[in-house]
């Protein structure tokens, strides 16, 4: 009786001992369908209007052997489209007393459409974001969320086309980081850029941007992406 009440203990001292690593391992694995928002110990990650399915995860640790969770999503359309894709990063475990240096994160970079930086302080408030037209070849990376992305795109014969629009944010509040990249299929018919989305106030893109079309849909992208960045902050700060 007397082992048996042993065992019994144990079991339970290792069940509760389930760590945030342990539980991104497990949770959402890859082919889970998600919408409106991802969880994760930190916080909540937006996602744009629609379905969203888990394509990669990945789990590094940083030079104090932080736990850092990687994830990779993307949205297809009926017709095996790649309409979207949503990348991002977030510590799974971190205490309050650490913090994220300021770095060039957060500074233009050559080929930004658009750039905002709200703020960019030394081990406290960072905050800033960038619209980049960037191709989508994900089989030449070295980040295991990227190429099983990659993987289950291939394997699920999705087709893509060789560049999408980035809306790329950096969230950072004291032990707090979101990195997250929104990637938008800017070949789309107008008004399909963004599903169920129309811009509060039109933004003008005064450069070319190849097709007329494709200019609509960056000013369009460009508009969410300003309109969402409070929302993007809060949803994973607050």
């Amino acid at each position: 009786m007397i082992k048996k009440l042993v065992a019994l203990a144990t079991a339970a001292l290792l069940t509760g001992c389930v760590t945030a690593a342990d539980k991104f391992q497990t949770d959402m694995p890859i082919g889970t369908v998600v919408t409106d928002k991802v969880s994760t110990p930190q916080g909540d990650v937006l996602l744009p209007p629609g379905k969203w399915t888990v394509v990669g995860k990945d789990l590094f640790r940083n030079n104090n052997y932080h736990p850092f969770g990687q994830v990779a999503l993307a949205q297809i359309s009926v017709t095996k489209e790649l309409d979207g894709l949503v990348f991002f990063t977030t510590p799974l475990e971190s205490h309050f007393g650490y913090g994220f240096y300021a770095t060039g994160a957060c500074d233009r970079r050559e080929g930004d459409l658009y750039h905002k930086k709200s703020s960019n302080q030394e081990l406290g408030v960072q905050g800033c974001f960038s619209v980049r037209d960037l191709g989508v070849s994900l089989d030449d990376s070295d980040e295991a969320h990227l190429t099983q992305a990659d993987s289950y795109l291939d394997t699920h014969n999705v087709y893509r086309h060789d560049s999408m629009l980035f809306s790329a944010y950096r969230v950072v509040r004291g032990h707090k980081l979101l990195v997250v990249q929104y990637g938008f299929n800017y070949r789309q018919p107008n008004g399909n850029v963004i599903p169920g989305y129309t811009p509060a106030e039109k933004f003008n893109y005064d450069k070319s941007f190849g097709r007329e079309l494709w200019k609509t849909n960056l000013e369009t992208v460009i508009a969410w992406s300003k309109e969402k960045e409070d929302t993007i902050r809060s949803t994973f700060l607050d």
